[in-house]
Order: structure tokens, then sequence, then C-alpha cells
């Protein structure tokens, strides 16, 4: 499945100019979500705002490499500094080495940017991988007969395949089972059972009805 969501996605966005490696990461992406192949069109359709974010956020680090590759260049080579002139009892100091250069304050609130779109795209696909297997999760547990106010409190729990979803949605099925079973199994324990001698053959009435009969004569 992957290969073929990542095959879309290079022809349907071929003209954005993304690297290979957003393309992988975002077909692997939608392999968590997407499990049928006629569901592959809509999907990779889907992601389009998010690929255009990825375009923007690479031409942004395109125009920083260039502009940081101009300041290097018209820097040239730093001039020599004068040696300081001797006086007699004179203590001359010796230059200090400087560090390297801290990006300037534009390059600081791209990066600074860019981080900050890179965190919320991710937060947003995570949500949405989750919410699928939910849905997911809430579809199986149907199927298998499961009743909703059994499973309700699962259904925050996370996923990351769907092998996952099917394996819990079974074990959820096996423990309401045995529940049950084990609810009717007290249900029956608790009945009363007749006491010894108390037993009616077939025909008779019992003592307790005879009473209730004779009861009522008086």
């Amino acid at each position: 499945m992957f290969e073929k969501i990542l095959a879309q996605l290079k022809t349907k966005y071929k003209d954005l100019g993304l690297s290979e490696n957003i393309l992988k990461v975002t077909a692997e992406t939608l392999a968590k979500t997407v499990d049928k192949e006629e569901g592959i069109e809509t999907a990779v359709a889907g992601v389009e705002g998010q690929m255009k974010t990825f375009q923007s956020l690479a031409d942004q680090n395109r125009t920083l490499t260039s502009k940081v590759t101009e300041l290097e260049k018209g820097k040239g080579e730093p001039e020599p500094t004068p040696a300081p002139i001797q006086t007699p009892g004179s203590n001359p100091e010796l230059p200090k080495p400087t560090g390297g250069e801290e990006p300037p304050a534009w390059a600081k609130a791209i990066i600074e940017s860019n981080k900050a779109i890179l965190e919320k795209q991710n937060q947003l696909d995570a949500e949405k991988v989750n919410k699928t297997n939910a849905e997911k999760l809430v579809s199986k547990l149907k199927e298998l007969g499961v009743n909703e106010s059994f499973y309700s409190l699962h259904l925050g729990k996370t996923f990351e395949k769907d092998d996952e979803i099917d394996s819990f949605a079974t074990t959820v099925k096996e423990a309401e089972d045995k529940y049950l079973q084990d609810t009717s199994n007290e249900k029956l324990k608790s009945k009363d059972v007749p006491l010894f001698g108390q037993t009616t053959k077939e025909g008779e009435v019992s003592p307790d009805v005879q009473a209730l009969i004779d009861s009522k004569k008086s």
C-alpha cells in the first residue's frame, strides 16, 4: 500500500518541488489509515493543504540558504588588524579569538516559524490518524456485536496498525462474553432451590400453592 500511495503522491504533487523524504513520510502516514486500494486517491487528495505547507517551508529554507550564502560572500577576506603601537612600559593586549557569528534576527525568525509549523502539522497528522483508527475500532466492535456500554471507555486508545485494532476488538469481545457468562452463572446460583422433601410430582400442587388455596377457602 505504501508504494502505491507514494507513486500517486509523486504524480499529483510533482509540480511542488517537494523532496523525496517529505513524500515518503507522508506516504507512511497515509498507509496507516488507508486499508483499501480504492481509498488511496481520496487520501492523497486530502493532504493537498499539507503538501502546499511543505512547499512553502522548502521555499523559505531555500531563500534562507541563499541569503546566508550571499552574506558570507559579501564578507570577503577579513581585513588585517593593525599592530598596536607599543610605548615604553605598556603591556599590549593580545587580540581575543572570535567565535562563529550568530545568524541574523530575520533568519532566526524563519527557523522558529518553520519549527512551529512542522510541530503543528505533526500534531494534526497524529490527531487525524487517531480519529480514523477510533472509527475503525468502533466499526469492528459493532461487527463483533459488542455492546457500546462495554467498550465506550476504550475509545481513547491509540493504535499503529490495523492488526492491532482487530486484535484489541477481539480481546474486548472475549472479555464481554466472559462477563456475561459469569453473570449468568451467578444468577443461576442465586435461585431458590426446593428443600428436601418439598419437590412435587407431576400433576400435584406445591405445598405453598395449596396453603394459599386453603387460606382462600376459610
